[in-house]
């Protein structure tokens, strides 16, 4: 069967989600309605401001920062923060709120407290203890701690239950999510000692969680360990099985092996185990190691195709089949690429077909090349969604983490890219920064230049615990929330609260393909890294200072 028809096949499949009934009108969880981050129903929208207050249905100030999503229910909404931050405290905290809001009016209706043990940095570049986002399937929510601790409420915010878990070591990086499987939620954690399968030299690896929704009780765990980084996503295989894909791999010595990737069965029956493993030994072109292979990604799939990257020494995009694991193609990431390039001397984009990146410059002064470096395209950590026949991901800027030959620096400068995965074609496409915009004055993009943002608390306050809070993100490259996809339009968020709202179907990855580049308050003074959520035409997103509703 030729690729593009076995492609045809995946995006009916893909399709197949629930589009009627309850479920369909919710956001119960941070990947959706079926977990996967695309859902084709319904028109969101591509063009707001709350730094102006246009598009923003109501907005509620929030008693501090948080970093998971939003989930909404019907006439609820719930989101997790931090505790009110007082002056003289500590940056530090194990501490959290969830809250239960009003969905017509943003009203905070109750709130609850979790305490954890291994206290977070807030508002830290790379997550916090507030950074999984809850899941509801309409009667209960379930709000967690990644500090160590998760529970159960009904809807009147009533507690069921409380479980404390272990929690994860330094560096407090993460990006998992919580999802919500039938009866069951997936989480991710270390074993405890006294749990089947612990092992001394394996006490720090990290595994699926299967627990039961009623009783916070572990129902299975995955034979496979997946790294603490990784943002694992649930879907359907082509012959309708459940499964969901994880990964092993990145810095800072994480443990977890053989580096590769793992599709774990859902099936009632088989939960926990392996349907397939993919380990890059024989993999042509370098080393492997967790400089090579990161697992630091949004895992995202669709029932024929599972996609990852390849950092060094050749940047690459590869496909999979979903239900074997073979490896099907392996696309480099620099060569052939089409890139639309902001020219700021021209205040015009310029057009280069088929070129290779590592021939190119860069204007922004982030990028200076030294004699003889090039650009690496290096995607941006959790800034990456499988949609409409792409990979979009954004590109990380101005830094030195490939670590092979020929040495260079992350770009190209300030990009969202795509891969087709039927042609392998690789696009770029330069975004601004950010955008400035102030009442009765005309709206000025900035491209090109490294940021900085103020992480302040709806008092004014500094609440950040580390100068990396204050970059753009782009080039430290800090943990974007994951993009989601909502009938046709690409939505990606950036640390300075941009969203890039992106044509999905788009023929050509070009300045018409960028439909919006909405803010979430005014440029240098906010602060986000927040996923998107979309439920009865209208987007919720967050603030380190307030919760927004977006609609018309």
């Amino acid at each position: 069967m030729r690729f593009s028809s076995i492609f045809t096949a995946a995006a009916l499949a893909a399709s197949l989600v629930v589009q009627s009934g309850v479920l369909a009108d919710n956001w119960p969880q941070a990947g959706g309605p079926n977990g996967t981050w695309r859902f084709d129903r319904g028109v969101a929208p591509s063009k707001w401001s709350a730094a102006l207050n246009q598009h923003i249905k109501w907005r509620t100030t929030l008693p501090n920062g948080g970093q998971g999503g939003i989930t909404v229910w019907g006439d609820r909404v719930f989101l997790t923060t931090f505790e009110e931050y007082k002056d003289g405290d500590p940056k530090f905290s194990a501490t959290i709120l969830g809250h239960c809001l009003d969905a017509k009016t943003g009203k905070i209706l109750w709130s609850v407290k979790l305490v954890g043990e291994n206290a977070s940095p807030l508002m830290y570049a790379y997550s916090d203890s507030t950074s999984w986002t809850p899941v509801t399937d309409g009667k209960h929510v379930w709000f967690f701690n990644c500090s160590g601790e998760m529970g159960c409420w009904d809807f009147a915010g009533h507690e069921v239950w409380r479980r404390k878990f272990l929690a994860p070591g330094e560096p407090f990086n993460k990006q998992h999510e919580p999802i919500l499987n039938g009866d069951t939620i997936v989480s991710l954690e270390p074993l405890a000692a006294s749990e089947p399968g612990y092992r001394a030299d394996r006490a720090f690896w990290h595994f699926l969680r299967g627990i039961d929704k009623a009783t916070g009780k572990t129902k299975w765990i995955a034979e496979d360990g997946t790294t603490y980084y990784c943002t694992s996503v649930i879907g359907k295989l082509a012959d309708g099985r459940t499964g969901i894909v994880s990964g092993r791999g990145g810095p800072h010595g994480v443990p977890e092996r053989p580096i590769g990737i793992s599709m774990t069965s859902l099936e009632p029956g088989s939960e926990g185990k392996t349907i397939w493993r993919w380990v890059p030994e024989d993999l042509p072109g370098g080393p492997v190691d967790g400089t090579t292979f990161n697992a630091l990604y949004t895992m995202s799939w669709n029932p024929l195709y599972t996609c990852w990257f390849r950092h060094a020494p050749e940047e690459s995009h590869l496909v999979f089949d979903s239900s074997t694991g073979k490896l099907l193609k392996t696309q480099p990431l620099y060569k052939n690429v089409d890139y639309r390039q902001w020219d700021p001397n021209k205040g015009a984009y310029t057009t280069h077909l088929n070129v290779n990146i590592r021939d190119m410059h860069d204007f922004s002064p982030a990028v200076q090349l030294k004699p003889g470096e090039v650009i690496h395209v290096f995607p941006n950590w959790a800034s990456n969604i499988v949609a409409y026949g792409y990979h979009y991901f954004l590109t990380s800027t101005g830094h030195r983490r490939n670590g092979y030959a020929p040495p260079g620096l992350s770009g190209p400068s300030h990009c969202v890219g795509r891969v087709s995965i039927e042609t392998g074609k690789v696009e770029f496409l330069e975004v601004p920064v950010s955008v400035v915009r102030e009442a009765g004055k005309p709206e000025h993009y900035i491209y090109d230049e490294p940021l900085r943002t103020k992480p302040l608390d709806y008092k004014g306050r500094d609440v950040a615990a580390e100068d990396r809070s204050r970059t753009d993100g782009w080039t430290i490259p800090a943990f974007f929330g994951s993009p989601i996809a909502i009938n046709g339009k690409i939505y990606i968020s950036t640390m300075l609260g941009i969203t890039y709202v992106i044509d999905g179907r788009a023929k050509n990855l070009d300045e018409k393909a960028l439909l919006g580049v909405n803010d979430l308050g005014p440029s240098g003074e906010t602060w986000s890294l927040n996923s998107l959520s979309f439920s009865n035409g209208k987007l919720f997103n967050r603030s380190l200072k307030e919760v927004v509703c977006i609609g018309d």
